[in-house]
């Protein structure tokens, strides 16, 4: 590389210039851009209600619109009644189960009763059979309820997950912003039906913005992260004002500029992207506002 020269990158408001600070000028010019957050439906239906237009500051969980809750509503009712009329059948069983086990506490009473008169000859073997037999069949029939029950349980826990699957789809019918910002876009209109991942506005995060430059190669070691740099922009009196920043990301591959360079040789220029944190509480910094940026000695 002939690092007697500087690489030129003209690009218009939206890209930037990477210059010589011995020349009295920028290290790099740019334009102001936010972290953007797109909320999206996360059910299908028509769009009850819609809180937000574009330029409303909008908190973290604030509801910002409400999707058709009656199809969700409707499958809870519904659930609801299963769950009832499983538990009343689990209610029967336990009785049945009850009654069974006294019965085999009779039986098996009974049973020991009979062995020891068997013991005495005081009882012949056939009684002794028979009472067994009774014995064995009670703890079939036993059985046969215990599994039941475990089937109706096994009921009412797939009911309790459909029942959350529907409580979760209920509340996903409200939408809510994610974080504090401003609405940047609005995408949809209320009374508009809406499918599920369809973009419904979006978001941006003013507290704290992004001035996005482009530096080349003979720049890399002054544009480090986290160092400090100055902000300048443009006042109606025709001055400069300051603000400070930080240097938060720096691209580790370069890029070509963009095919709206108007000369063959500016358009194989590499460059490195670099991203700016810039601190923005009152809100001057605007989404698109150009910046001049330069770094603190």
């Amino acid at each position: 590389m002939n690092w007697k020269k500087l690489m030129k990158v003209i690009l218009p408001a939206a890209i930037v210039i990477s210059c010589s600070r011995n020349n009295g000028k920028a290290d790099a010019y740019g334009n102001i851009e936010s972290n953007d957050v797109t909320i999206s439906a996360e059910v299908g239906g028509k769009l009850l209600e819609l809180k937000i237009d574009e330029g409303y500051k909008v908190e973290k969980n604030q509801l910002i619109g409400i999707v058709d809750t009656l199809p969700q509503v409707l499958k809870l009712k519904q659930l609801n009644a299963q769950l009832k009329a499983a538990k009343a059948k689990l209610q029967g069983i336990d009785a049945q189960i009850a009654v069974q086990d006294e019965q085999l506490n009779v039986l098996k009473k009974e049973l020991e009763r009979v062995k020891k008169l068997v013991a005495d000859s005081a009882a012949t073997l056939r009684q002794l059979d028979d009472i067994e037999g009774k014995f064995k069949i009670a703890e079939k029939q036993k059985a046969t309820f215990d599994a039941q029950r475990s089937g109706v349980l096994a009921e009412i826990d797939a009911v309790d997950a459909q029942i959350a699957q529907a409580q979760d789809l209920l509340w996903r019918c409200h939408m809510v912003s994610p974080v504090s910002g401003t609405v940047i876009s609005r995408y949809v209109s209320q009374g508009e039906l809406v499918i599920t991942g369809k973009p419904v506005c979006k978001i941006g995060t003013l507290d704290t913005v992004y001035a996005r430059v482009y530096i080349d190669e003979t720049q890399l070691p002054d544009f480090s992260i986290g160092r400090k740099v100055t902000i300048l922009t443009d006042t109606p009196d025709g001055k400069l004002k300051e603000d400070k920043g930080e240097i938060a990301w720096v691209s580790s591959e370069a890029e070509f500029t963009p095919k709206i360079i108007q000369t063959r040789n500016e358009r194989v220029n590499l460059v490195y992207a670099v991203k700016v944190r810039v601190p923005n509480p009152n809100g001057y910094f605007k989404i698109g506002m150009p910046v001049e940026v330069r770094v603190e000695d």
